[in-house]
């Protein structure tokens, strides 16, 4: 049986052991979460960047086609100095807008900036677009120029811009076509039913200024990003997907872009981290939750089994103290017992002894055989308490054990040895309670005293056995003789052996009888 302690370890053992499993399955399980997550989210944005590249290359093109209409429409009038003092450009740029499905403005400038003619008809007057970049780059010699965010001065909204360098029949310099166009087609892709929500698109200029972004406001038209990653560490990169910290929100996001090969504008999709791992976070915070319910659940039935431990380890230690206490009173029992016995056989010694002093007074030898008899009953009682004196426990004796004694006492006491007379014992270690060993010693010590007084001539050895065994569930007590037998079935029986023989066969509740067979055999049964 384990002991109490050991057992207490084990349960904390257990304990602990459960707790790591619960704590390390549901962890890499998160884990593998966490990943599957991030991957997702990855995806998405790179889903979203893809479509942000395709849209502009064909918003771009359309642009360009657009533009270069424009461009062939000038020059076949013969330059932007023609067109100054005609509506026909207005009309022209009008019509482009009806044909086109772009959400745009579209206008021309001469060689100094100065507006010739716009597709919004209600603007009228001088209006100089010379401060502008993309003014600033066609005229020093590029050919084509997408601009950064503007807040338009014709529309008064957020645009981004696309222009196209008209020149002369010589070829120089002789004014700008140009298209803003409105950044609504980045709301229509960030909804939440056609990809990931919050998710921010953004258009950036080969510099890292902003062309076009979800989200922008008027104040944030001159930004950039010309700092971060997508600009430096990643600048060799055409497409690719990354997590930083945004720079205008400080938000850690992560992103995906695509670098178009025709212009210099580079396409993002970011999602905030936080936004990609929420369904996560949420099974993080109930996994936490169930996993301190758990937990809890288990250090309490901990805790009930430790406690348990404690008062079993308590009783289990009043029950040792009590039984040491119980067996410190039954030692001093049995050694009260035992000084009882060894009193008991000491007094019945003496009686003997004060026996054999009497009969040393008288001559007549049926007087001395008297009192031999009598000391010879009282010895084999006496034996019995000296046995039980020397055993650890009183309540019994081994009939094996005490035959063996008595036989021994009664053929020294009749000088069996002297008179050439053997004798024999086989006995089964029976054990023989106290009530019934004092009567059943008795009927033996008369059997075998009859046997050494009454079966051999003088001068004449023989043989005495004594046997005990189990028997049909009782126990039998055989004393036979090789002698001269009895006479007749009435032979000794009113002497006073033969009475004290039957008395106590009917005290143990058996029988007895005598017969003649070789010899004279007594035969006592009695219940085992």
């Amino acid at each position: 049986m384990i002991p109490v302690r050991d057992m207490r370890s084990i349960l904390y053992a257990t304990a602990i052991l459960f707790a790591v499993a619960v704590l390390g399955l549901r962890g890499a399980f998160l884990w593998i979460e966490y990943d599957a997550a991030l991957t997702r989210a990855e995806a998405a944005t790179q889903d979203l960047s893809l479509l942000m590249e395709e849209y502009t290359k064909r918003t771009l093109e359309t642009s360009d086609l657009l533009l270069g209409d424009i461009v062939t429409f000038v020059q076949s009038r013969g330059g932007t100095d023609t067109l100054h003092e005609t509506g026909e450009a207005a009309e022209f740029l009008s019509e482009l807008t009806r044909r086109s499905s772009l959400s745009q403005i579209l206008l021309i400038t001469d060689r100094n900036g100065q507006l010739v003619a716009s597709s919004v008809p209600q603007i009228r007057g001088a209006m100089s677009f010379a401060d502008r970049a993309w003014f600033k780059a066609l005229r020093a010699g590029a050919e084509s120029y997408v601009g950064s965010a503007v807040f338009g001065r014709l529309s008064h909204e957020l645009l981004y811009t696309y222009s196209r360098r008209i020149s002369d029949l010589n070829g120089n310099f002789d004014g700008v076509a140009h298209i803003g166009l409105r950044p609504t087609f980045l709301q229509g892709l960030s909804r939440p039913d056609i990809t990931t929500e919050q998710a921010t698109l953004g258009l950036w200029g080969r510099d890292g200024r902003v062309i076009a972004r979800t989200g922008l406001t008027q104040q944030q038209v001159d930004s950039g990003i010309d700092h971060t990653a997508l600009f430096n560490e990643k600048e060799a990169q055409r497409t690719g997907t990354y997590r930083e910290k945004d720079p205008n929100d400080g938000v850690t996001r992560i992103i995906s872009f695509r670098r178009l090969e025709r212009w210099p504008v580079t396409a993002t999709a970011s999602t905030p981290l936080t936004v990609a791992l929420a369904s996560w976070t949420k099974g993080l915070y109930w996994s936490a939750a169930i996993a301190v319910v758990i937990l809890a659940a288990f250090g309490w039935l901990t805790w009930l089994g430790v406690r348990l431990s404690r008062q079993t380890e308590q009783t289990q230690q009043q029950l040792r103290t009590v039984n040491d206490e119980l067996a410190q009173a039954l030692a001093d029992k049995v050694t009260l017992l035992q000084e009882i016995h060894h009193r008991v056989k000491n007094n019945l010694q003496i009686t003997s002894s004060l026996l054999q002093m009497q009969a040393r007074r008288f001559s007549d030898e049926a007087v001395k055989a008297a009192f031999q008899e009598t000391q010879n009953r009282l010895q084999s009682v006496g034996l019995i308490h000296d046995l039980l004196y020397r055993k650890e426990t009183g309540s019994t004796i081994n009939l094996q054990d005490y035959l063996d004694r008595l036989v021994e006492e009664i053929s020294s006491t009749y000088g069996a040895k002297a008179r050439g007379i053997t004798v024999s014992l086989d006995a089964e270690p029976i054990a023989v309670d106290l009530e019934r060993a004092a009567p059943l010693a008795l009927v033996v010590t008369e059997a075998i005293t009859n046997a050494f007084k009454h079966a051999f001539e003088p001068g004449h050895g023989g043989q005495v056995q004594v046997l005990a065994r189990h028997l049909d569930g009782r126990i039998e007590i055989v004393v036979r003789d090789n002698g001269k037998g009895i006479s007749g079935a009435t032979e000794n029986a009113s002497s006073l052996g033969m009475k004290l023989i039957r008395a106590f066969a009917s005290q143990l509740g058996g029988s007895f009888t005598l017969e003649s067979n070789g010899g004279a055999v007594y035969r006592l049964l009695i219940p085992a």
